[in-house]
């Protein structure tokens, strides 16, 4: 109880990540839904691993002497959320380009993210300085981030968050049925672009924030876990929402008490949450069901 008591305190050294960690809990699970909804669980295992190359691409560039938006570590990290966004970004293009081509294989989304891996890694060869902060990224340690930063984050996460409600109904149509979309006059092309975004822009920081392994685990197991319990879009988004952020909480409060790495123990809890999920649902009497 101590323990809790210390780290839910305003006072407490690790708060913006604690924070920062149980936003992204909370978030990252309303675009997840979305993916389960399309059956694109292959690009949630790809586009952070991509974002993350983006990141390794920004190290490379300061290990190569490119100053722009030099200024300490700041300056570092908004350079590496620029990379990090234009990759993303860059691929959700080309794999909207090749599903409006005919689909998009497994074996391409494979290849992306088998590429985008090794070009995490190359990268750091131009940067052995930036390896200890990769790391640290690919493992979710990332622990420093500074007070305007951390605000800025929030109120982007906040904004994201009100336009998944407050479009869930125009995203729910063209991510469902895109034929009754067009034939009540919706823009199927306008919608795909802003969800994309939002997509984009949401892997981008999430990545920054907790590192790709989590960002894939929150995309895919709240939803998972909050399925079988959902009775509509809405109620699919807000449980989805509750387990991830409980899930980012509970790591959290593991790992700082059992110095243990923060990422995996998050994914791990995660599990549990989708396990205890599965297990309740199929426990329940067969006429509930």
């Amino acid at each position: 109880m101590t323990d809790l008591l210390k780290i839910i305190s305003p006072s407490f050294l690790l708060h913006h990540a604690l924070y920062g960690s149980i936003v992204v809990g909370f978030v990252v699970p309303l675009v997840g839904v979305y993916f389960l909804l399309r059956r694109l669980v292959f690009w949630g295992v790809a586009l952070p691993e991509v974002s993350a190359a983006g990141i390794s691409a920004a190290f490379m560039l300061q290990g190569l002497g490119f100053t722009f938006m030099a200024g300490g570590e700041s300056g570092e990290r908004h350079l590496a959320i620029l990379g990090s966004i234009i990759f993303t970004g860059g691929a959700i293009i080309l794999l909207t380009y090749m599903e409006q081509k005919g689909g998009v294989p497994e074996g391409r989304v494979g290849t992306l993210y088998a590429l985008a891996a090794a070009l995490a890694i190359l990268f750091m060869a131009f940067n052995p300085g930036g390896e200890a902060e990769l790391l640290g990224l690919l493992k979710g340690e990332i622990v420093t981030i500074s007070e305007g930063d951390f605000h800025a984050m929030l109120n982007i996460f906040i904004a994201i968050t009100i336009a998944m409600f407050l479009f869930q109904r125009e995203f729910t149509l063209v991510s469902y049925d895109r034929d009754m979309a067009v034939t009540l006059g919706r823009s199927v092309l306008v919608w795909d672009g802003l969800l994309y975004l939002i997509v984009g822009l949401t892997i981008s920081l999430g990545v920054m924030t907790v590192g790709p392994m989590v960002i894939f685990a929150f995309l895919v197991i709240p939803p998972m876990a909050a399925l079988p319990w959902a009775r509509g879009m809405a109620s699919f988004s807000l449980i989805a929402s509750f387990c991830g952020g409980s899930s980012a909480f509970l790591g959290f409060y593991i790992s700082y008490t059992h110095d243990l790495p923060l990422g995996p123990v998050i994914v791990c809890v995660a599990a549990c949450v989708l396990i205890l999920s599965s297990a309740l649902r199929w426990l329940m009497p067969r006429k509930a069901r």
